[in-house]
Parts: structure tokens; sequence; C-alpha cells
């Protein structure tokens, strides 16, 4: 198999981005971080990836300065991670890239009202949709804006991963 460009000197911002960010396993692990998952056991089981793929995408997460390790207990010493003013900023790529999803990637009547993952406004409790800007009170919507709602059908599956 041909080995893959490396594209983290690229001029191409797209380019840079997707070399850090161009990976599923990423993503999952934004999204659970997100959620405010912070520990390494909860986003390997709500994402399916294996131990020694999270490891490494948390490593490399941190080598980035996306996210930061924090030990919560000294013997044996554990951690869990959260997320920086960087990674913090992600926030509005991966909301685009749900808002997106939710138009394009599902069946004809697979979804609709009942999102995967449904948002609230903390500031005026409007349901927002997919919407960037609260259809409510008409703020920008940003990280620590919303409060996520998961459907029955999303906790179902969270909960068969799990075991």
């Amino acid at each position: 198999m041909p080995r893959r460009t490396d594209l983290s000197k690229t001029f191409c911002p797209v380019g840079r981005a997707a070399e850090l960010l161009g990976d599923r396993a990423v993503l999952l692990i934004l999204r659970e971080l997100f959620f405010g998952v912070r520990r390494f056991e909860a986003i390997a089981a709500n994402t399916g990836l294996g131990p020694q793929l999270v490891s490494a995408r948390l490593k490399r997460l941190v080598a980035e300065g996306i996210v930061t390790r924090h030990e919560y207990q000294p013997r044996p010493p554990r951690y869990d991670y959260r997320l920086t003013d960087k990674g913090k900023d992600l926030f509005g790529v991966l909301y685009a890239l749900r808002g997106w999803a939710e138009r394009w990637v599902y069946a004809p009547g697979e979804t609709g009202a009942d999102y995967a993952i449904g948002y609230i406004h903390k500031a005026c409790g409007a349901d927002v949709g997919t919407a960037t800007v609260c259809p409510g009170c008409g703020a920008e919507l940003g990280f620590g804006d919303l409060r996520g709602q998961r459907s029955p059908a999303l906790d179902a599956e969270r909960l068969a991963k799990a075991g």
C-alpha cells in the first residue's frame, strides 16, 4: 500500500488541518471530550475504538496542544483528558460536521425531528436544531453555549458498545 503524503508542512491550511484531524478516531475522541467524557476507559468504550488507537490519538492531541492530561489518582497513576482553548476552538468544526451529517448522510425518513443529539441553548432554553445562531434569542452559538441531549436510539447504541 502506498504511503500517505505528510501534509503537516503544506502551505494549505485545509491540508494541515486534515493531517491533524482527518482521522475518524480523532473526531470521535473530540466528540467525547465535547460531551464532557474525560476518562480513557469511557472514551474507548463510547467510541468503540481499541485502547492502543485511543492511546496513540490522545498522545498526539496532547502533543499538539489540543488536549491536556491531568492526574486524578496518584496510586496507581490515573489520568483524565481535557480540552485546551485550542481544542475548545474546534467546537465549531465538529458542530458544522454534525449539521452537515444531519442533512446529508441519513436515508430519507431516518432522521428529522429525532436527531441523534439535540442541542438546547443554555441561555434561553431554545432547541437550536443544527443552527449556528440561536433561533430563540439570536445569539451566535459556540463552545459551552449548548446542552446536548442524546436521543434514546443513541443511548441504546452507546449502551450496546459498552457491553
